[in-house]
């Protein structure tokens, strides 16, 4: 792909690469050798992103490792994530990191799973919160936890998998605890809208089509390409009344960053937890 130039203030421009500079080792260590892609803000931030797939119009550079993966709509390649990769996004002219999150050792297997959580229709950050304790509810009567992080007004579950199940098989079963879940809290939670759909009452729209070989979402610790440049923000559960969505941004993420790889710390403790039959 040939990429877009980046509309940005010289300010937000290093505070970018200061942050991707920071989190980069984070991120590797965390998500090795999976294939990343970012994405573009070239009419500013806040405005509509580009993401840079799996086609290049040029070749990558030598220095940047790469995979290539089946996607449905064929095969593609992709940088895949070490902080010379990340880096490079950066210093032209990426803002987010986005993956399927597959396995290390395999792209085309699982290696954390994900529902995403967006508010629809006015519904603010309280709503929001209480969908992710009711989601969480649903995920430990099936025998799983998630790691919650917070993306600006948005939120995901990252569920850890041990075996490196298979997409679908995940997706599949992903589809079940979300249905459960509305089916319990229909005032709240709500499917993913179809295109020509448009959700007009306070809800909190549940995603899970993202677990698929090449359908991506933002990593931990990358940056939401708004304005004030909020970080993708993994928290432990006992922290959800008083963190806020946007409270972690590029500018004071090395405070917390400073108590250490939270997101290590939580996936550690769910790394041997595996997809119920």
């Amino acid at each position: 792909m040939s990429l877009p130039a980046f509309r940005a203030t010289e300010p937000q421009h290093r505070a970018i690469l200061a942050h991707y500079e920071r989190v980069a080792p984070l991120i590797v260590a965390n998500f090795p050798n999976i294939p990343l892609t970012t994405s573009y803000y070239p009419d500013g931030l806040g405005t509509k992103p580009t993401y840079s797939g799996g086609t290049w119009a040029k070749p990558l550079p030598a220095t940047i490792p790469r995979t290539t993966v089946t996607t449905p709509s064929g095969l593609h390649t992709y940088p895949t994530c070490a902080e010379s990769t990340i880096l490079w996004f950066a210093h032209r002219g990426g803002v987010g990191l986005h993956s399927w999150t597959p396995s290390p050792h395999d792209a085309e297997r699982v290696g954390v799973a994900r529902i995403l959580v967006r508010p629809v229709g006015g519904a603010g950050q309280p709503l929001l919160k209480e969908a992710l304790l009711a989601l969480r509810a649903v995920l430990n009567e099936r025998g799983l936890d998630a790691i919650p992080m917070f993306e600006a007004e948005e939120a995901a579950l990252f569920i850890p998998l041990a075996g490196a199940p298979a997409y679908d098989a995940v997706r599949t079963w992903l589809h079940g605890a979300v249905d459960s879940a509305i089916a319990r809290h229909p005032t709240m939670l709500v499917h993913e809208s179809r295109p020509h759909e448009l959700h007009n009452v306070p809800r909190i729209e549940c995603t899970v089509s993202s677990n698929a070989v090449g359908r991506f979402s933002r990593l931990p610790y990358a940056l939401v390409g708004d304005p004030d440049l909020p970080m993708a923000t993994p928290f432990a559960w006992n922290e959800l009344e008083t963190l806020e969505g946007r409270q972690i941004t590029a500018a004071n993420a090395a405070a917390r960053l400073a108590g250490g790889d939270l997101y290590a710390k939580l996936a550690t403790e769910l790394a041997q937890q595996r997809m119920p039959s």
